[in-house]
């Protein structure tokens, strides 16, 4: 199967001066290259803020739900009902909140419980018993059945995988499967675009950490660029100053804010 898939030539209005990509983001929470992919996205939306728009979508494949179902005991620790609850209270809360659980399971490969996400939704800024009723309710079931649609009209079955579509309805997408080089991505947001384009510049380091609170080293040099030396010298200065810490998880650097 070719990772980088045209589904349909796109066709380009040369008038339309405001344009906006839709990206939809399919993934697996328990998948390494869904995680991975993550550093990906989060530049994407640094560098190209106001001209896309994600949209995560946990893949409702039979294969993703049973690892979910198999992760939990109730429907209170279910991450796949878990995320469309969140999702009900906005998709920035949703996308904070699955960053949140993402953080604490795949760097050190714990398995979720209901603790773990009754404290992301807290930190998410959800309204926990709005959220706890959701997650039991018939519209959370709904939603992943519209997924599974969405899913199935967009031929997807692997994760992760990257739908990009323009502003223009009548065209179809052009979908991106695995994690592929970031010039990639941008060169497909430019090409439907197909204006010129200034890109935003990434947030001081030490912001950037706070707002994530758990970043890796890999990440970083996506994010910044910056020659390994360069990243490693500012890291130690932010240490030094006992604003972040260094923490090791299965032979991986990470850092995060000193609380």
């Amino acid at each position: 199967m070719n990772h980088l898939q045209l589904i349909r030539e796109n066709q380009f209005d040369p008038l339309m001066t405001k344009k906006k990509i839709e990206i939809y983001s399919f993934f697996d929470p328990f998948c390494k290259e869904s995680w991975h992919l993550k550093s990906l996205l989060r530049k994407l939306q640094i560098e190209y803020n106001q001209f896309i728009d994600i949209k995560q979508i946990l893949l409702p494949s039979l294969k993703v739900l049973t690892k979910c179902q198999a992760q939990s005991t109730t429907n209170d620790d279910n991450i796949a009902l878990a995320f469309k609850a969140a999702e009900l209270q906005g998709r920035k809360k949703a996308a904070q909140f699955l960053n949140y659980i993402q953080n604490a399971i795949m760097p050190k490969q714990d398995i979720i419980t209901k603790d773990l996400i009754l404290h992301s939704a807290l930190k998410s800024g959800i309204d926990v018993e709005v959220f706890l009723e959701d997650i039991k309710s018939s519209h959370v079931t709904s939603s992943l059945k519209c997924d599974q649609h969405i899913s199935n009209e967009m031929d997807v079955s692997i994760t992760p995988t990257l739908v990009f579509f323009n502003e223009n309805y009548e065209d179809e997408g052009l979908k991106v499967e695995g994690v592929q080089n970031y010039h990639i991505y941008t060169y497909i947001i430019n090409e439907l675009l197909d204006i010129p384009i200034e890109k935003e510049l990434p947030p001081k380091l030490i912001e950037y950490i706070t707002e994530q609170e758990l970043v890796s080293e890999s990440e970083l040099e996506v994010i910044y660029e910056w020659p390994k030396p360069i990243l490693m010298n500012e890291l130690r200065k932010l240490k030094i100053q006992r604003l972040i810490e260094d923490v090791h998880y299965d032979h991986d650097l990470f850092w995060r804010k000193v609380n």
